[in-house]
C-alpha cells in the first residue's frame, strides 16, 4: 500500500478535492510530489508517482511516473505539450519515465481523444488516461488502476515503426556515430553516411538536426534534401541550387536581391549573408538519386559536376558550412573522376557505413519498447532476435510487432515473458509475413550492384562450391562486406548474416527461375489469421497514404473520403472455390477500383483510373489493375484483346508461368497474391511520398 509523504499531505491540505483523484492510485504507488504548474496557457497539477514492485513487473516501471491533472473541458492538444514541457524540466528531468504519462481528466471517455491524439502523432509518449469521476467513485475497486493501465498499454504497439523516426522516444543506439556526426557538424567538417534500405540513415540525420541548435554553442542552420523526392531529382542542377538558396534565405541576415543573379552566384549570395557565427549544415538524403547513377533522372549524368563544384566552391569561400550525404550506393564519393572530369566530392567526404544495431542497442529497444506494452524478452530471446534479423532496425521491429499481435489476439495473458523457445515455435508464421518487408531491405543493391546481388543470392541458395573465389575476393564483396551482409563462421564459412533475408533472397530465386510453382503459400491453419492482419495492414496503410497525399495536395484516390464499403472488405473471407474467389474480387473492385472511377467522372476526367492513377501511384495502379482485370475475368463472358493480354500477364506473374490448371489451392493463391500485392503497392507509395 503506497503513501503520500508529507509534502505532498501538505499540498492535499490545501487541495482537497484532488486528493480524492489520487487515492486509488495508493494501492500500486507512493505519491512523492505534487505542485501546481503552468503551461501553454494551462494550469495543470502535476504529481510524481512511485511504483510498487508489482508494478514493475507487471509494466516495467522503474522510475517514478509523471501525472497531471486537467479540469478543463474540453482537451486540447496544449495539455500533452505541457506534459512534454514538464518532464523536459527539473525537478521532473532525470526522475521521471520519459515514455509513460498519467493524464486525469474531467472530459467524458478521455481514452477517445487520447487514442486519437497518439494516432495522429505516432511518436508521442504514451498518455494513459483516466476519468476524473471514475476516481472520484473508485472506492473498493482494488483493480481499477492496473486495468486502466493495461487496457491502454497492453493494446498499443510501440514497435511499429516503419517510416524514419522523428523522436527521441523510439531512436536507438547510434551513440558514437552520433557523436561523430556532430562533432563534424561543430567542426564544420563533412561527412557520408551509406547502408542498406531501412537501416536507419534518415533517422540518424533526423536525430542530428534535433541536435543542432538544441545547445548555446550550436546556432545551426539545418538544410535537409530528401534528393528521391520527384521535384529535387527532376530539378536541372541550377533549380536545385535555387531551391536551397530559397531554404536558406530565412536565416538570412539582410535581404537578397538575387534578380539577374546566376543561380551559383545567388547561393553563394545568400550564404554570405548568413552569420559567419551560424553553423550550416546541407544534407542530401538518397544522394544516388542525384547522382550519375540516378535510375531515374538521366540528366544528373551532366548536372553532377556544376552542381557539386559550386558546393565545393562555396566550402572554400565560407568555412562554416558543412555537407553530409547519405544513400545507398557510395559511387559518388569514391570514383575521383566522373565523366573524365575530377570528382568534386573525391576525398573531401570521409564516409562510413551503417550497419545493423548492436545486441546491446537491441536489448534496450526491446526493453524500452516492450514492458510498457507487457513483452518480458528473456536474455536468449534477445540473442535470437539479433541473431535472426541481424539487428536491421526495420526487420526487428517488424518481428517485434508480430509478436506482440500474436500474442495479443491469442488466449495468452499479458504481460508476457517472450523466450527463444516460443519464438522458434511461432517462427515459420512470422517469418512468412517478415519477408514481405525483405524486398525493401535489398532492392537497392539489387539496383545498383547487380553482381554482389547475384552473388549474394548464389551464397543464400549454398551454392559456395562454384562461388568460393568470388566470396573470397573483394572486388565482388566489398559492399556486401560493408551493409554487415556477409559473416563467416568460425570455421570460415561464408553465410549471409540476416538469416530471414537470406530465406527471402533464395525464395525470389526460386520464383525467378521457375523451381517452384509460385511464392510460399499460407498454411491452411494459418489463412483466416493471416488474411484479418492484411486486410487491417493495407486498410491502415491506405489511410496513412491519403494522409501522405493531401500533405502535397496531390492527386486523389478517392476525393474527400476514404474508399467506400470498407465493412465489405473487412468481412472478406479466405478463398477455397472459384465462387469465393469472384465474391471476394469483386467486393475488392467495389471497394477501390470503382471508387476511383467514380472520383474520376464526377470530375470530369473519364481515364483518371488509367492516366492520373497510373502515372502518380504506379506500383499501387499494378495491384488494383490486377483487380480489375480478374474481376473482369469472373464476370464477364467475352473480354477485349487486351484484358485478354492483361490477364496472361497477371496470370504468368502469380503462378509463375505455370498453369492454372497444374497448380493445387489455385483460388486461394491468387487471392494470396492480390491481397499481398495491394499492401505492397500502398507500402511502396507511401515510401515514395515520404
Amino acid at each position: 500500500m503506497g503513501v503520500f509523504i508529507p509534502s505532498v499531505r501538505d499540498y492535499f491540505a490545501e487541495n482537497k478535492e484532488e486528493e480524492t483523484l489520487l487515492r486509488p492510485f495508493l494501492q500500486n504507488f507512493d505519491i512523492t510530489w505534487a505542485q501546481k504548474r503552468r503551461a501553454f496557457g494551462s494550469n495543470l497539477s502535476v504529481y510524481f508517482l512511485k511504483p510498487e514492485q508489482h508494478m514493475e513487473r507487471a509494466f516495467g516501471f522503474e522510475t517514478e511516473i509523471l501525472a497531471v491533472y486537467s479540469p478543463y473541458n474540453p482537451l486540447e492538444p496544449r495539455t500533452i505539450q505541457a506534459i512534454d514541457q514538464f518532464i523536459s524540466e527539473n525537478p521532473a528531468r532525470g526522475r521521471v519515465d520519459r515514455m509513460v504519462t498519467l493524464l486525469i481528466s474531467e472530459v467524458d471517455n478521455p481514452v477517445s481523444w487520447v487514442r486519437q491524439y497518439m494516432a495522429d502523432n505516432p511518436e508521442s509518449r504514451l498518455v494513459v488516461a483516466f476519468e476524473a469521476d471514475a476516481l472520484r467513485n473508485a472506492r473498493g475497486q482494488s483493480m481499477l488502476i492496473r486495468s486502466v493501465l493495461a487496457n491502454q498499454l497492453y493494446q498499443r504497439d510501440l514497435f511499429d515503426h516503419r517510416l524514419p523516426i522523428h523522436s527521441d522516444y523510439f531512436f536507438f543506439g547510434r551513440e558514437e556515430l552520433i557523436f561523430d556526426l556532430h562533432n563534424a557538424f561543430k567542426r564544420s567538417e563533412n561527412r557520408g553516411l551509406f547502408g542498406l534500405r531501412k537501416t536507419g540513415k534518415t533517422s540518424v540525420f533526423f536525430k542530428l538536426r534535433r541536435l543542432v541548435g538544441s545547445t548555446d554553442d550550436d546556432d545551426g542552420v539545418f538544410i535537409y534534401v530528401d534528393c528521391k523526392y520527384p521535384p529535387h531529382r527532376s530539378s536541372r542542377w541550377e533549380q536545385m541550387l535555387t531551391r536551397l538558396t530559397n531554404q536558406l534565405l530565412e536565416y538570412a541576415d539582410e535581404p537578397v536581391e538575387s534578380i539577374g543573379l546566376h543561380p551559383s552566384d545567388a547561393f553563394l549570395e545568400t550564404l554570405k549573408r548568413i552569420s559567419s557565427q551560424k553553423k550550416i549544415a546541407l544534407v542530401f538524403d538518397e544522394i544516388e538519386y542525384i547522382s550519375p547513377s540516378s535510375p531515374s533522372d538521366p540528366h544528373w549524368n551532366q548536372d553532377f559536376v556544376p552542381f557539386w563544384q559550386t558546393i565545393w566552391h562555396a566550402q572554400s569561400l565560407f568555412r562554416n558550412v558543412a555537407v553530409f550525404v547519405g544513400g545507398v550506393n557510395p559511387a559518388i564519393v569514391e570514383k575521383d573522376l566522373i565523366n573524365d572530369t575530377q570528382n568534386p566530392l573525391f576525398g573531401i567526404v570521409p564516409h562510413r557505413y551503417l550497419g545493423g544495431l548492436s545486441i546491446d542497442e537491441i536489448r534496450r529497444m526491446l526493453r524500452t519498447l516492450g514492458r510498457p506494452m507487457g513483452l518480458r524478452f528473456e536474455q536468449d530471446a534477445v540473442d535470437y532476435i539479433a541473431h535472426q534479423y541481424g539487428g536491421h532496425p526495420l526487420l526487428t521491429r517488424i518481428a517485434c510487432s508480430i509478436i506482440h499481435r500474436t500474442l495479443r489476439d491469442s488466449s495468452e495473458q499479458l504481460p508476457n515473458t517472450i523466450t527463444q523457445e516460443w519464438l522458434l515455435k511461432t517462427e515459420e508464421s512470422r517469418e512468412a509475413e517478415l519477408r514481405f518487408y525483405c524486398g525493401h531491405v535489398v532492392s537497392e543493391l539489387e539496383l545498383f550492384y547487380p553482381d554482389e546481388y547475384e552473388l549474394l543470392t548464389e551464397i543464400a541458395n549454398g551454392n559456395l562450391a562454384d562461388m568460393y573465389e568470388f566470396v573470397s575476393d573483394p572486388t565482388f564483396t566489398t559492399h556486401l562486406n560493408n551493409y554487415e551482409l556477409l559473416l563467416k563462421s568460425e570455421t570460415g564459412r561464408p553465410s549471409i548474416s540476416i538469416p530471414v533475408l537470406e530465406r527471402y533472397v533464395k525464395l525470389k530465386d526460386a520464383r525467378t527461375k521457375g523451381t517452384q510453382t509460385i511464392s510460399e503459400i499460407q498454411p491452411l491453419s494459418e489463412r483466416k489469421k493471416w488474411l484479418a492482419n492484411r486486410v487491417e495492414a493495407i486498410n491502415d496503410n491506405l489511410g496513412e497514404l491519403q494522409q501522405n497525399i493531401a500533405k502535397i495536395n496531390g492527386v486523389s484516390l478517392f476525393g474527400s473520403h476514404s474508399y467506400p464499403e470498407s465493412h465489405r472488405f473487412f468481412d472478406l473471407s479466405v478463398v477455397d472455390n472459384e465462387t469465393d474467389f469472384a465474391d471476394f474480387i469483386n467486393t475488392c473492385n467495389r471497394c477501390f477500383v470503382e471508387p476511383i472511377e467514380s472520383y474520376g467522372n464526377s470530375i470530369g476526367r473519364s481515364q483518371y483510373f488509367w492516366k492520373e492513377i497510373k502515372e502518380s501511384y504506379p506500383e499501387l495502379s499494378v495491384a488494383l489493375r490486377r483487380i480489375k482485370v480478374y474481376r473482369h475475368n469472373r464476370v464477364h463472358i467475352r473480354l477485349s484483346d487486351k484484358v485478354i493480354d492483361e490477364l496472361r500477364f497477371f496470370l504468368n506473374r502469380d503462378l509463375n508461368g505455370w498453369s492454372p490448371s497444374m497448380v493445387q489451392d489455385l483460388w486461394f493463391v491468387l487471392q494470396q497474391c492480390v491481397i499481398d500485392d495491394l499492401l505492397v503497392g500502398t507500402l511502396v507509395e507511401i515510401d515514395r511520398l515520404t
